[in-house]
């Protein structure tokens, strides 16, 4: 059993802004990263749930978006858009190599949803940003919460006119709130439901600072830090994350192989870029109109009750058409732990309400 002295403790930073911790990183240069960048993952073994495929999709200004599909239904009537944070991309988040039936994604597929998960600019094994090759303060942050719900939204044409999808629901995990905030300011994207899982309003800042750096580095001590930070002292960290099935240690080394072999890595070992992203506008959730699921679990430190609950009276859709959830036993990243189905089903039964 691993206990919570076998673990870092976590630095005091929100995961969502990133903009915290700039002076004790550094400036760690990063040249010959370019030796990385085309080296590609691992891609989890194939399962019943279908198998995790990629497709690139490229957007209106010749970025090249890489979309990971799991599907298992011959004839999917519906689909799931599933939108990640910040710091770490879809697979890890939805989809990690730690078991075949581990994640979001299988368990959304072997429901007959098919699933559809985009590595946001600057994540995974979408186009990787020329600034990783240099160091962090050698460009600012040229990402934003608005390029990126175009994006979400250029996915959403693409599978209603190429895939032939009607039914399209909305997933945005902790950060991917925040674009799924965006993504209605911007556009009316009709999704038969939205989810906003581990989000908040008006409680915590997000966005970089106009003239910061480009990215951060984030090594392996601080991604094991993130992950379990926020288990309650007195609590084993394997029964915490893994339950009966995993280790810690298989969970976090699971969860932590396909971001580090992906196009996010940079040439110190064990270390990865944290894309920083732009705030230009309040994007409020009131333009969210459609059936409106806000959960949240109980001991989430990063986002407070009073955040999620702001979130979920902002939201835009009447009173009957959305619902506020608090899972017990678990924390800002309760998707990769014990409770991990009881949050996937919850969310799936508000899916199917509608």
């Amino acid at each position: 059993m691993t206990d919570d002295r076998d673990l870092p403790a976590t630095p005091r930073r929100t995961f969502l802004a990133g903009a915290a911790g700039v002076a004790a990183l550094g400036t760690a240069a990063t040249a010959g990263a370019s030796d990385h960048h085309e080296r590609k993952r691992e891609t989890p073994k194939t399962t019943d749930d279908g198998d995790l495929t990629g497709h690139d999709l490229t957007m209106d200004d010749g970025y090249r978006l890489r979309v990971w599909e799991r599907t298992a239904s011959d004839d999917p009537e519906e689909a799931v858009i599933f939108v990640h944070g910040m710091t770490y991309g879809a697979v890890p988040m939805f989809d990690p190599p730690v078991a075949p039936d581990f994640g979001w994604l299988p368990f959304a597929a072997g429901r007959g949803q098919a699933t559809f998960a985009p590595d946001m600019r600057g994540y995974g094994d979408s186009e990787r940003p020329p600034e990783y090759d240099e160091p962090p303060e050698a460009n600012t942050s040229g990402l934003s919460f608005e390029r990126e719900a175009r994006d979400i939204l250029a996915l959403t044409r693409w599978l209603r006119a190429e895939r032939n999808f009607d039914r399209i629901h909305y997933v945005g995990l902790s950060g991917g709130t925040w674009r799924g905030r965006a993504v209605y300011t911007l556009g009316d994207p009709d999704y038969a439901t939205v989810t906003l899982a581990g989000g908040s309003f008006e409680t915590l800042p997000v966005g970089a600072e106009p003239d910061g750096p480009f990215y951060l580095p984030h090594t392996r001590e601080e991604f094991d830090a993130a992950l379990t930070g926020e288990i309650p002292e007195g609590e084993a960290v394997d029964d915490w994350l893994g339950g009966d099935e995993f280790t810690a240690r298989e969970v976090l080394d699971g969860v932590w192989q396909p971001i580090v072999t992906s196009n996010q890595r940079l040439a110190e070992p064990d270390t990865i870029a944290n894309p920083l992203v732009l705030q230009q506008a309040t994007y409020h959730p009131k333009h969210i109109d459609d059936p409106t699921l806000v959960i949240r679990a109980s001991g989430d430190e990063t986002i407070s009750r009073e955040g999620a609950l702001n979130l979920y009276d902002g939201v835009g859709a009447i009173e009957d058409r959305k619902r506020y959830v608090e899972l017990a036993g678990g924390t800002h990243f309760v998707f990769l732990e014990r409770r991990r189905q009881a949050f996937f089903e919850e969310v799936y039964g508000f899916q199917q309400r509608y």
